[in-house]
């Protein structure tokens, strides 16, 4: 135990502080230039990806569920801007103490946001004004150990049907289920482990992953453990949000090393499993493998994004290995029609057809900030997103630099200076929210 948490710091270290050695610049190549390239598609296909029709966000009861959607928020396609709604401070910021913010979730017009002090808001998403702010966790001096996670689940048993019930867990080992309506907490469950990642609610679920490497099945009414199967745990895994995902009555769930399980959702059996191997054309930071990124799974078929550099889709039923390209990252792709668009390491963002794995269209954008410069030290560029609205590409720098592509061809269209976002930018109802490392909740249309 004492060695994963000398990783995880080493891990924050290397993300947040800036380094006296040069960085290796030989290393920093574009993985499309590699030896192992990505074949395009036909020429009428590189300008048409092929997406599902508009729809608005109506409800996010799990973390990163908006990533399979074209969602709709009315683009100002005049005007090139968002008109800003409101803005509130929601109490958290990201330093070396809390290196990531929890997602939050969305249903009935309201938002519902656990900061990384233990807070959980209930706020109305047409206005801005904070229904109730209730602290459910209390002694958060820091969560770089593991972020607190947040999901929820309608229809429970003893809740109104137009409510939900939330589930979170506050980075460590204390799971607690907490009444939508009101904030007053339902049940708490301390663990001997701290938890590993994001949470997943399912009909009467909560599924998790510990810090040694069980995964759980949790039953939502009570916090008993229905059943739990033992996965492993690398010594050297790195700090995730990633939670598991269903399919058809199985769990795929992300591990570490780059390994993902396939799962039965009645026994707990695993049914599957296969690795995704590391890029070492990249840097040293990304060679660890693990899958950071949010598992996908539509129409049969599962997307594994691997931070050490490689995408690969798999049919769920055979466990086929579809295809397997060399671009990845620690961002959650997102899927509409016949296209998936990652966002990978250094910089590269690429349109995939999700049949064929061949490329429809890509753009890189910088792997280094302030390179060249002689004040300023260079240092790899982290991107946040991709986020799909209104058929257009949101993808965000750690200058807060929002830039809008077209998710047909890649072409840019113009970008927006919001403020360096903690977590990409979320779809609701029509409106866009984003988190910046200082905590503020901004919405726009």
């Amino acid at each position: 135990m004492p060695n994963k948490y000398i990783l995880f710091f080493t891990f924050i270290i290397l993300f947040g502080c800036s380094k006296n050695d040069s960085v290796d610049l030989s290393n920093a190549i574009n993985i499309f230039q590699s030896k192992k390239t990505i074949s395009f598609v036909n020429k009428k296909e590189r300008e048409n990806s092929r997406l599902e029709n508009l729809s608005k966000q109506k409800e996010i009861l799990n973390s990163k569920s908006y990533n399979l959607n074209n969602s709709k928020i009315n683009f100002p396609i005049k005007q090139l801007h968002f008109n800003k709604k409101w803005e509130i401070d929601t109490d958290q910021s990201v330093d070396d103490k809390n290196p990531y913010l929890p997602d939050p979730l969305f249903f009935a017009s309201k938002i519902y946001l656990l900061n990384n002090n233990g807070y959980l808001f209930k706020i109305n998403s047409i206005d801005g004004k904070i229904l109730w702010k209730k602290q459910i966790f209390k002694d958060l001096e820091n969560t770089i150990i593991g972020t607190p996670a947040i999901s929820a689940a309608k229809y429970v048993s003893g809740v109104k049907q137009e409510s939900i019930t939330l589930y979170a867990h506050n980075g460590s080992n204390i799971l607690l289920a907490i009444n939508g309506d009101n904030g007053k907490i339902i049940w708490e469950k301390k663990r001997d482990l701290p938890f590993r990642g994001g949470i997943t609610s399912f009909k009467n679920f909560i599924f998790a992953s510990d810090f040694d490497g069980n995964f759980l099945a949790i039953d939502n009414r009570n916090g008993d453990t229905l059943w739990n199967v033992f996965l492993g745990s690398e010594y050297n895994s790195v700090y995730t949000t990633a939670r598991p995902i269903i399919a058809k009555n199985k769990i795929i769930v992300p591990a570490t090393s780059g390994t993902f399980f396939i799962i039965s959702i009645d026994t707990g059996e695993v049914l599957f499993s296969e690795n995704i191997s590391s890029n070492y054309q990249l840097p040293k930071l990304f060679h660890t493998g693990d899958i950071v990124a949010n598992p996908l799974y539509k129409n049969g078929i599962v997307y594994i994004v691997s931070q050490a550099g490689f995408t690969a889709a798999f049919d769920l039923e055979t466990s086929e290995t579809l295809w397997n390209v060399p671009i990845g990252g620690f961002e959650t792709p997102v899927v509409s029609g016949k296209t998936i668009f990652i966002i990978g390491n250094m910089g590269q963002l690429a349109a995939i057809d999700t049949i064929s794995g061949k490329l429809r269209w890509e753009k890189n954008f910088p792997s280094y900030l302030n390179k060249n410069s002689f004040f300023t030290e260079e240092e790899i560029a982290i991107y946040k997103g991709p986020t799909l609205v209104d058929s257009k590409i949101l993808i965000s720098n750690q200058k807060g630099i929002i830039s809008i592509i077209d998710a047909n061809n890649g072409t840019e269209i113009n970008t927006v200076n919001v403020d360096e976002l903690a977590i990409p930018p979320i779809p609701v109802d029509g409106s866009l929210l984003f988190l910046t490392t200082k905590g503020m909740l901004l919405a726009y249309k």
